[in-house]
């Protein structure tokens, strides 16, 4: 007798497992269906309740129709989802002469959307259309070839002024006319010649002019500490040789240094090492003498 109501139960578990797994399919489906509707459900009620007789297919308030896509996934529709949030963030929506959710569901559908929304753009991020191809502002262009060439250049005598846009000069640098590329082209040469050091044509030399209103009474940023006034003069040298340095106090009109009243020491550094320490002294006739 146990022996038949054993067969009779194996008989009815394999017919089971033939005749409905149509049955099963269809029960596993809706379980799927249900689980993944649950993350947006205090999204969809708020819509179905709130929104969608302002935001459906043919009102379609603020360019929304939230009647036709609530019952799809979110991420579908992110830029229209995207506005939603905003929306709600700020309790404009909706409106205050019509019905309006509790306090409570603002803050769980804010949290569905922003969580779905923040999820989605993580996965699949779109920075949006960038510039293939872009020059180099004067600032960029003065630091590469710093940190290319070792060369300290003065970008703003080379090129023309960037222009600016929504604070920052280098926004709008994705195309290059003709007259900046001559521009760009006679800097790279003159940068180039530095580099390599190309010797000039004709024996010649730089002067460098202290500016008249500088005072010499304070300490000058870049010089070493303790010392007080002087110039500091970032400068390349063409190629390998020895070179004349000349110092030249600043006169007046009648060949005298304006507040040379006791001896002062004055020191030459290159590349802030000292090379020589000259003592200045005020001569007895006020004629200035540089040993």
């Amino acid at each position: 007798m146990f022996h038949n109501l054993a067969i009779c139960i194996w008989l009815a578990v394999v017919l089971c497992r033939q005749v409905c797994p149509q049955l099963l399919a269809a029960d596993l489906s809706a379980t799927a269906a249900d689980q993944s509707a649950r993350p947006y459900s205090a999204v969809r009620t708020m819509v179905s309740q709130y929104c969608a007789d302002c935001h459906d297919n043919e009102l379609k308030k603020g360019g929304l129709d939230l009647a036709s896509i609530y019952l799809e996934d979110l991420t579908q529709h992110a830029d229209a989802w995207e506005k939603v949030l905003r929306k709600l963030r700020a309790r404009q929506m909706p409106p205050p002469e019509k019905k309006r959710p509790g306090e409570s569901a603002f803050t769980a559908v804010i949290a569905q959307l922003e969580s779905s929304l923040d999820s989605a753009a993580a996965k699949h991020p779109n920075p949006g259309r960038t510039e293939t191809f872009r020059r180099l502002n004067r600032t960029e262009y003065q630091n590469a070839i710093r940190d290319l060439l070792a060369l300290e250049i003065d970008a703003a005598e080379l090129l023309p002024k960037d222009d600016a846009s929504h604070g920052f000069d280098n926004v709008t640098v994705g195309g290059l006319s003709p007259t900046l590329l001559d521009r760009y082209i006679s800097a790279a040469q003159k940068i180039s010649r530095l580099a390599v050091g190309a010797p000039r044509r004709a024996p010649g030399g730089d002067t460098f002019r202290l500016p008249p209103d500088l005072t010499q009474e304070a300490h000058v940023e870049g010089l070493p500490i303790g010392t007080r006034g002087g110039l500091l003069i970032p400068y390349t040298f063409p190629r390998n040789g020895e070179y004349d340095i000349q110092i030249r106090l600043t006169r007046d009109r009648n060949e005298a240094v304006e507040g040379l009243s006791e001896p002062h020491e004055l020191e030459l550094l290159l590349d802030r090492d000292r090379v020589k320490l000259f003592t200045v002294s005020p001569p007895g006739g006020r004629r200035i003498v540089l040993l």
